[in-house]
């Protein structure tokens, strides 16, 4: 399972290729210290053990041979050319009238969606449940569903600029803008965009050094099992049950494992998936853009693949995340674990040798929006087999900030615009 995580390293293994260091905690967290340090596979048959690690290990290595092709494409067709379409000395002007701009209305956005709701997840009587939206909280969600989706979709995923904008230019109200963002997010009670946006931007400061890797893998390693328990330990603290609940155990193994359940979570899914192959062929490809709980979103789909169309409103539950691999095997069977994985290994691939070019000409704000970009629609491309139409929001305005570094976007005389054009090789 790591294996599919951690393959960009095969083609940039860079201090810059902080999505890839980032994979590394989640792994600590959701398979190494579950998948080792408890008894999480005891619970459930030797066939449905057998047939998980035999999915997972055929799709990680299908994964990385899609990854290898790509590079070893790039080598056999010829260099890669990176256009010149950004200006490395292009000034934060433009990029910061962006980032206020959308911020501003994201901000308002979302603390008038709270307020049409009338509630915030982290005052809630049953946080739990807030924080997804379920149970006596999901009409007054509908209330705001759209603005609230649209400006939470923006913050979290596109934070690390703002964070960056706000730390080079030292502007105050850059720095109010973060502070209200981030606090928005920490009302929502969502452990990774709370954590993910912080981290990215810590990591940007972090690669400008080679010695900065040397305290940034190690935290990320420390703050992803830590942040597994952070439900129990603020349920603790505010005396709420409902969020201590789904925490079990006497070692800090057992509770990083009740907060990070992927294993559990797959294997529970995976043994009632053989019961009667319940393939989706496809439809949970395109599911997720289907507005409303569509029965073949991904996330709706996880919960009722053996009843599909079941209503899940009351489900305190997201859906299940499942591997590259399983999601082949869910859609195709083990046809599917192969070429799905590879695709997305490939796809991947050409997508991170374009980076590791393109980010030696790049500042660091630029590098911080690249990888906002590849955390967007990047990522979209690579996970295929997982389209959202709530991704669209932070896609375009990812794209729209990064729009900011090109030479267009300066007012530059017809004959230096030519220069957009300008194409640079890289051996």
């Amino acid at each position: 399972m790591s294996i599919q995580l951690l393959a960009p390293y095969l083609v940039w293994r860079s201090r810059w290729n902080i999505p890839a260091h980032l994979a590394i905690g989640f792994c600590i967290t959701a398979y190494v210290i579950p998948g080792l340090l408890t008894d999480v596979w005891s619970g459930y048959a030797d066939e449905t053990v057998t047939t998980f690690i035999l999915i997972n290990l055929l799709g990680g290595l299908s994964l990385c041979a899609g990854v290898l092709f790509a590079k070893h494409a790039r080598r056999t067709f010829g260099p890669m050319y990176v256009t010149n379409y950004f200006n490395r000395d292009l000034g934060y002007s433009i990029i910061t009238k962006r980032i206020v701009i959308v911020f501003s209305i994201c901000v308002a956005g979302i603390y008038l969606a709270y307020a049409i709701m009338g509630f915030m997840p982290i005052f809630a009587d049953d946080p739990y449940s807030a924080r997804q939206f379920k149970g006596m909280y999901r009409d007054m969600y509908y209330k705001a569903a759209y603005l609230y989706r649209f400006s939470f979709s923006i913050i979290h995923m596109t934070m690390p600029v703002l964070l960056l904008l706000a730390w080079y230019k030292r502007s105050k109200y850059l720095v109010v803008i973060a502070t209200l963002a981030v606090l928005s997010l920490i009302a929502s009670l969502s452990r990774g965009p709370m954590a993910a946006g912080m981290l990215l931007f810590l990591g940007v400061l972090a690669a400008q050094q080679r010695a900065g890797m040397r305290w940034y893998i190690p935290l990320v390693a420390i703050i992803f099992p830590f942040g597994s328990v952070f439900f129990f330990w603020l349920g603790s603290a505010f005396e709420l049950q409902g969020m201590t609940d789904a925490y079990a155990g006497e070692s800090f193994s057992e509770f990083v494992s009740a907060g990070a359940p992927d294993i559990n979570d797959q294997l529970r899914w995976l043994h009632g998936f053989l019961n009667g192959e319940y393939y989706s062929y496809g439809r949970t490809i395109i599911g997720g853009l289907i507005p409303g709980n569509y029965q073949w979103n991904p996330s709706i789909w996880t919960l009722t693949f053996d009843d599909v169309g079941a209503d899940t409103s009351e489900l305190v539950t997201g859906g299940l995340r499942l591997t590259n691999a399983e999601w082949g095997f869910a859609n195709f069977g083990w046809l599917g674990v192969v070429i799905m994985p590879f695709l997305s290994g490939v796809i991947n691939g050409f997508i991170l040798l374009y980076m590791k070019h393109a980010t030696k000409w790049m500042r660091p704000v630029q590098i911080g929006t690249a990888l906002v970009v590849y955390n967007t629609l990047g990522l979209q491309m690579v996970q295929y087999y997982f389209l959202s139409i709530h991704s669209i929001p932070a896609i375009a305005a990812a794209l729209f900030f990064w729009n900011a570094n090109s030479r267009r976007a300066k007012y530059y005389s017809p004959v230096l615009s030519m220069a957009s054009t300008k194409i640079q090789k890289v051996d």
